[in-house]
This record gives C-alpha cells, structure tokens and sequence, in this order.
C-alpha cells in the first residue's frame, strides 16, 4: 500500500471514520496541474485540496508535489522518522488529513469550514507524530513534538492576511488541544480514554471544537 493510503487508514482506524475512497483516485502531483485548477489568488504551496460544490455534487482534488511524495518514498517516515524527513511528511500528511475529513463529513451531508480543516490536521499531526515515535520503538517526547509542530512554526509569504489569521488560529487552538491531551492522558494505560476523547473531537464542529478547547484549557 502507498504512503498516502496508508496514512489514510490510520486516521481512518484512529477516528473510526471509514470511507469508500482513495486519495490516490483524487491526486495531482504536477503543479502545473493544480496551479491551472487552483482559485486566482490561492498560495502556490505543495499542498493543496480543491474542492467545488455544485448541487449536490461535492469534487475533490489533493494536490502533493511530486518532489515530496519523491523524497518520502526514498525516505519513508512510516519506517523512520526524523528531523531530514518529518517537514514533507507533515505537507504530506495534511492534505492526506484534508482528503478524509472532507469525505466523511460528506457522507453525512455535513459542512465544514476551513478553520474546522485546518484544526483537525494540525490536531492529526501531533496525534500521528507520536504513534509513529512510539511505533517505531522511540522514546516521544511530547513536550519536543508540541514545541516543534506549534511553537516552531512560520508561514508561506505569500498568504493572504485572511489565510494567515486562520492558519495562526489553527495552529493556536491545536496547540491548547495537544498540551490538554498530554496532561490528561499521559500514560499508554489510558489508551482507550484517549481514543474516545480523539473520537469526540473529531466529530464536533468547528464551534464546538473551540468550545471544548477552550473550556479545557
């Protein structure tokens, strides 16, 4: 199975969130692809979801530069994890996260917003970081991965204001989230709480993502 497939059962075992389709039946790896199908105005990142709604049709493309997959194939991070390799991963990995959230809020008719998007991957980045740590007989220390994925962070100059104020708040209420999950649940004995807080979070909208973040913190 590819890498982004088999990121894409993870979440789908981690949530409990099936769906009937494969990222790689969605996937464009040419930006010159995905730069002719983007919105004018949108960031030429190497990561991108673009989504158009018409009636009740809902289609969907994950943009990853072919460079990235590259690099993750030569240097699979589900095999070994470390500093050379964990930036395209996390590129990767958010719109294998995008792919998946928008397909099984679909399935249920339910909206979701970009803020709710872009939480819930930065929520999944922490969550996979740590699992494939502890996977692959490493010691996770949460509190280096919190920094890293939250504190360490900049963003691509050319977003607009709008963008930035959201991917900043993302990265705000995701970082409050992740530091309540490593007190609250800091030894593997409450696993089973843990999934089930992740499993309830998941399913809760943006308002009331905020309103658990917050009233947790």
């Amino acid at each position: 199975m590819m890498l982004l497939s088999r990121l894409q059962e993870r979440f789908s075992r981690l949530y409990e969130t099936p769906t009937n389709y494969d990222i790689y039946d969605f996937l464009i790896t040419d930006p010159i692809v995905a730069n002719a199908l983007s919105p004018k105005g949108v960031c030429a990142n190497d990561e991108r979801v673009l989504v158009s709604q018409s009636d009740d049709n809902l289609d969907i493309s994950v943009f990853v530069n072919q460079r990235t997959l590259t690099q993750l194939s030569n240097d699979n991070p589900l095999v070994g994890l470390h500093d050379g390799n964990i930036d395209p991963f996390m590129l990767a990995l958010e719109g294998v996260s995008h792919f998946q959230y928008l397909c099984w809020n679909a399935s249920y008719d339910k909206s979701v917003t970009l803020l709710e998007l872009e939480l819930q991957a930065e929520v999944d980045k922490y969550v996979t970081v740590l699992s494939l740590l502890s996977d692959q007989g490493r010691a996770a220390d949460a509190g280096s991965v919190h920094t890293r994925l939250f504190a360490n962070v900049s963003y691509h100059d050319d977003l607009s204001g709008e963008d930035r104020e959201r991917y900043h708040r993302a990265n705000h209420y995701a970082g409050k989230y992740c530091r309540a999950l490593n007190e609250n649940f800091p030894h593997r004995s409450s696993q089973p709480r843990l999934l089930n807080e992740l499993r309830r979070f998941y399913r809760l909208t943006q308002n009331e993502k905020i309103k658990r973040i917050t009233a947790n913190s």
